[in-house]
C-alpha cells in the first residue's frame, strides 16, 4: 500500500506574533486559533509557521535553545491546541526548522568553546566541541554561516547531532511531529547535506503517522526530489523566473521554459512544491513588482501554475505595498482591500473545484519567440477539468492566436473567463485546436470550460 502524503495543496505563511499578536489571555499561537475561520474562507489547507524556538534575532533564524518553544509565542500546549484546532478545520501545521547552524549563544555553543574534543572533564553527554569545527586556520576560529561569527555551523554529521535533532525518540524532529505537525520545512537544506537529508526523511516517515518534508533548495532540486530526500520543496527556481518575466527582465518564452524544464525533471513531485513568490526572509510582492497591476498577475500565476499555492499573511488583504513580511496583520475587514480579498478567495475556490490546479500536468501554450504573453493550460485526464491561463505583462492590450496541443478541447467548445466576474466571465470559442483572444494591457484570463454551453455537455457526456 502506497503512502498518502498530508500535503497542502493551498499554503498560508505566517509569523505567529505578527500574524495574531498575543494577549493576557492568550499566547500568539493559541490566539491563532480564533482565526483559522479566516483561512478557511481563502480554501488554505496548509498552515506554515516560521520558527518558534527561542533565538536572539527577529525572525529566529539563529537558534539560541532547540529544547523549548519561545516563551514570547506560547507552549508546547499551545502549540498542540493549535494544530488539532487547525486539523479539525482541515488544514495542516507546518514547522520550520533551521539545523545547519545555532546561534553563538546556544548553550551547545558556550560549553564547545571552553572545551577540547572528547574533554574527559565532562560527562559524555555534555561534551559538544565535536558538535562544531573548530579551526584555527579559520577567521574566527571555527566555521560559522555565512562568515557571521553569531552564527557558528552545525555538524550534522556529527552522530549525537543526529540524534538530537533528527533521529532520537526525543529528538526535535519527533517532538513536534507528536504535538500534531503534519511537516517540516527545512531552511537551507541543500547546507543540511545530501546524505543528512536521507536520514531526516526516514526520521519524519518513523514516526507515527503520515508526514512529509519539504525543503529550501536555492536552485534546481531535480536530484532532491528523484532520489526521495525531499516529499516537496520550495521552488524558488520557479520564483525568480516568474518574478523576472514580471519585472521585464526575460521574455515569456523563457519562463515558458523553466515550466516544462520543471514538469520532465520533477514529474508528479511538482505538484507538491510550494510556488512562493514572498515570504518571511522576502519583501513582500508590492516591494518587488512595479505596480498593483503585476502583483495581482504574480498572484494569479502562484495559484495557477503547477505547485502548491502559498499566500504569505496579510497578502490576500491588501497590506500596503513596500511593507516588510513583519508587518503586522491588520484584522480591521475596514482596512482591507476588498478586490484583493475577493481574488484570493475565487482562486482559493477555483484550486478546490479544479483537480487541474492541484495536480493536474503544465501544457505549454507560449508562442515561440514570444516576448509579452505567457500562455499555458493545466490537465488531467479529464477533460471538464481543464484551465487555460493567458497573461500579458505588457502595457499595451495584446492579441494573440494560441494553438493549444490537447485533444480535449474540441472545436466549437466554449471557454468562460473566471477572472472576468462583474461580467459573468466572457467567453472564447475554439475554432480547430486554437483560441482567438485579446488581453488586456498587464492583464490576463483564466478560462474553463463553459458549463452552459451544450457542446461541453454533448462532448463530455463519456467522462
Amino acid at each position: 500500500m502506497s503512502l498518502v502524503l498530508p500535503c497542502p495543496t493551498l499554503v498560508y505563511e505566517v509569523i505567529p506574533e505578527h500574524f495574531v499578536p498575543g494577549s493576557a489571555a492568550a499566547s500568539p499561537l493559541r490566539s491563532m486559533v480564533d482565526r483559522l475561520p479566516h483561512l478557511v474562507s481563502l480554501g488554505v489547507d496548509g498552515l506554515a509557521l516560521t520558527p518558534v524556538f527561542p533565538a536572539h534575532d527577529a525572525l529566529r533564524l539563529h537558534t539560541t535553545s532547540f529544547d523549548d518553544i519561545d516563551p514570547a509565542l506560547g507552549t508546547s500546549h499551545d502549540l498542540q491546541a493549535l494544530c488539532s484546532a487547525a486539523s479539525a478545520h482541515g488544514i495542516g501545521v507546518v514547522a520550520m526548522g533551521v539545523f545547519d547552524h545555532v546561534s553563538d549563544r546556544h548553550p551547545w555553543f558556550v560549553a564547545a568553546r571552553e572545551q577540547v574534543v572528547d574533554d574527559r572533564r565532562f560527562p559524555p553527554e555534555q561534551r559538544t566541541r565535536a558538535f562544531f569545527a573548530f579551526t584555527e586556520g579559520l577567521r574566527h576560529g571555527y566555521a560559522c554561516r555565512d562568515g557571521s561569527p553569531d552564527e557558528p555551523e552545525l555538524d550534522v554529521a556529527h552522530v549525537e547531532v543526529r540524534r538530537r535533532l533528527f533521529t532520537g525518540e526525543e529528538s526535535v524532529i519527533h517532538r513536534f511531529l507528536e504535538l500534531g505537525v503534519v511537516g517540516w520545512r527545512i531552511l537551507r537544506a541543500e547546507q543540511v547535506g545530501y546524505s543528512i537529508l536521507r536520514e531526516l526523511q526516514r526520521a519524519v516517515r518513523t514516526a507515527e503517522g503520515a508526514h512529509y518534508l519539504i525543503g529550501d533548495i536555492k536552485g534546481f532540486a531535480d536530484r532532491y526530489q528523484r532520489d526521495g530526500l525531499l516529499d516537496a520543496v520550495v521552488n524558488h527556481y520557479a520564483r525568480e523566473a516568474v518574478l523576472a518575466y514580471l519585472k521585464g527582465e526575460v521574455p515569456a518564452r523563457q519562463l515558458a521554459r523553466v515550466e516544462r524544464d520543471l514538469q520532465a525533471a520533477y514529474g508528479k513531485a511538482l505538484a507538491r512544491a510550494w510556488m512562493t513568490l514572498s515570504g518571511h526572509d522576502t519583501p513582500r510582492l508590492g516591494a518587488i513588482l512595479p505596480d498593483a497591476a503585476r502583483v495581482r498577475l504574480a498572484k494569479l500565476l502562484a495559484y495557477t501554475l503547477p505547485g502548491c499555492a502559498h499566500v504569505l499573511f496579510g497578502e490576500e488583504v491588501g497590506l500596503p505595498r513596500g511593507t516588510s513580511a513583519a508587518t503586522p496583520m491588520q484584522w480591521d475587514p475596514a482596512a482591507w482591500d476588498a478586490t484583493t480579498l475577493s481574488l484570493h478567495r475565487r482562486l482559493g475556490a477555483l484550486r478546490q473545484t479544479r483537480a487541474a490546479l492541484r495536480g493536474g500536468d503544465f501544457v505549454d501554450l507560449t508562442p515561440e519567440g514570444e516576448v509579452e504573453v505567457f500562455a499555458f493550460a493545466r490537465v488531467t485526464l479529464d477533460p471538464r477539468e481543464t484551465v487555460v491561463v493567458v497573461v500579458n505583462r505588457s502595457e499595451q492590450p495584446q492579441v494573440r492566436k494560441l494553438f493549444a496541443p490537447m485533444s480535449d478541447l474540441p472545436d466549437g467548445l466554449t471557454l468562460r473567463d473566471v477572472l472576468d466576474a462583474e461580467s459573468g466571465g466572457r467567453r472564447v470559442r475554439v475554432r480547430s485546436g486554437s483560441l482567438h483572444l485579446e488581453i488586456e494591457a498587464a492583464g490576463a484570463v483564466c478560462l474553463v470550460a463553459d458549463d452552459e454551453d451544450e457542446t461541453m455537455r454533448r462532448f463530455f457526456r463519456g467522462y
